[in-house]
């Protein structure tokens, strides 16, 4: 349980206001629907943290692959991408016209698609 409960989680966290009171909505990232709201982010903090142990108990027990938080400093932001001479020349169409550089483009494009496929990039 330790392993699990040290990972370096990811955060969303977003403030609220209703009826005059503010409160903070915290989520992990990496654990879909693992949520809590409070009114000051310290307390928020503290009860995320309850929320992963009993999610981890679940996934657990439920005999489930936990998700891990995905370590960013393994990916340096190089990839090897291999394309249809066709593709490449409508990116670079797409660049040109963009006046941007084609990594740009291509990041754009994958961003779009990510988007569109609702799939959350944390």
């Amino acid at each position: 349980m330790n392993h699990y409960l040290n990972l370096n989680w990811s955060y969303t966290v977003e403030q609220e206001k209703e009826k005059g009171k503010h409160f903070y909505i915290i989520r992990v990232n990496e654990l879909p629907g693992i949520c809590t709201d409070a009114e000051t982010i310290e307390e928020g903090m503290k009860n995320i943290r309850e929320a992963i142990e009993a999610a981890i108990i679940l996934y657990l027990e439920n005999g489930k692959p936990i998700p891990e938080p995905v370590d960013k400093e393994n990916y340096k932001g190089n990839i090897a991408y291999r394309t249809t001479r066709e593709r490449h020349c409508y990116v670079a169409k797409i660049a040109k016209k963009l006046h941007k550089s084609m990594s740009k483009t291509l990041d754009e494009l994958i961003d779009a698609g990510i988007e569109k496929l609702q799939i959350p990039q944390h």
